[in-house]
């Protein structure tokens, strides 16, 4: 199946960085060959490859053109790698959709060179940068359409887009669903739930996340994410089962904690189980920044936590890990922790 550009399409690039790779990938989307490769991102496991057809990234696009009414001629910018899937439908929506591409640095330092334009796709990391550099919130407030994917944004960046009245869409998605299959504003403009695009229903099983998705795939897809379910189309995210910690029988999601933790604390910070005797496992909380600089005792937390979920131990580091899209790579992370470094939060 050959995907053939629209005639408005045009792309330019800001950056040579991807300019062999795009047009590599240009060329893979033209020939008669019905499915690309792509890898997943290893943010919980080892990535790994998997065939997705011309048709799902068609479908795709066509369902994200719709929700924001892109039309040919708009302005797209690609800041985001096309060796991801978020970046490579970027490309295929610009390229359906007849849009003018704008085609940047693949890093977080890109405030400095970016344009506004319609439609802009983003990890929070990259969003993050552009609000810290000059100019860079003018330059937001003029994006039409701002889609942020890869990871959940931070309470403390979230607050930032409050303060600045600045609203943008969280996505909900894998490699294995060609993208984001559920959206929900966040920012200034905030929705509790993630909506899903049309044609996708959701279910349970064992509070994780199903997805059917009978245009993209005859077999349902079971995710490993906790979710509070509305109804057959929203959802609320609460975290990954992977990441769940067991301390004596009482089941801890470490990113509830941590949006409560954050209230009081600004730093980012990660909760990860520690191996126990009597508990099984017991909560450790990971700061970044020094001891020397953080005050935070146990009498802080007790009046917006549940006595089981209060951290019994408390470490200090200068960077969190991270895979290659920006996402917290949490058992990288803890697994820097030295036995010796942890110490009992008083």
């Amino acid at each position: 199946m050959r995907i053939v550009p629209h005639k408005d399409f045009l792309i330019d690039f800001y950056s040579e960085e991807q300019k062999s790779t795009i047009n590599s990938f240009i060329d893979e989307l033209r020939n008669d060959a019905p499915f690309i490769t792509c890898h997943t991102s290893g943010s919980t496991g080892s990535p790994k490859a998997i065939r997705i057809s011309k048709e799902a990234l068609v479908l795709s696009a066509e369902n994200t053109i719709g929700f924001f009414d892109l039309k040919p001629k708009y302005k797209a910018s690609l800041c985001i790698s096309v060796d991801f899937i978020a970046g490579k439908m970027m490309l295929v929506r610009a390229l359906i959709g007849g849009m003018h591409l704008e085609v940047y640095r693949a890093n977080a330092s890109i405030g400095d060179h970016l344009l506004p334009s319609d439609f802009i796709a983003l990890f929070p990391i990259q969003l993050q940068g552009i609000m810290n550099t000059r100019g860079g919130l003018a330059k937001l407030k003029q994006c039409r359409n701002i889609l942020i994917g890869g990871a959940q944004i931070s309470k403390e960046l979230e607050k930032e887009l409050i303060k600045n009245k600045i609203t943008v869409y969280q996505s909900y998605g894998m490699t294995e669903t060609v993208s984001h299959i559920a959206l929900k504003k966040t920012g200034y403009l905030q929705e509790t739930h993630y909506k899903a695009i049309e044609g996708v229903s959701f279910k349970t099983l064992d509070d994780c996340l199903i997805i059917h998705y009978p245009k993209m795939s005859t077999t349902v897809i079971k995710t490993n994410d906790l979710v509070e379910l509305k109804d057959a189309h929203h959802f609320k995210w609460i975290g990954r089962n992977d990441f769940v910690i067991n301390s004596g029988g009482y089941k801890i999601s470490p990113e509830i904690i941590e949006d409560k933790i954050q209230t009081i604390l600004s730093n980012e910070i990660l909760l990860t189980g520690i191996n126990d005797s009597e508990f099984g496992e017991k909560v450790g909380l990971i700061i970044k920044g020094t001891k020397d600089s953080i005050n935070i005792r146990k009498a802080d937390l007790k009046s917006i936590l549940h006595p089981y979920e209060i951290p019994k131990m408390v470490t200090f580091i200068s960077s969190f890990e991270r895979t290659s899209n920006g996402k917290l790579d949490r058992k990288k992370t803890a697994s820097k922790i030295k036995k010796s470094a942890w110490q009992i939060l008083l």
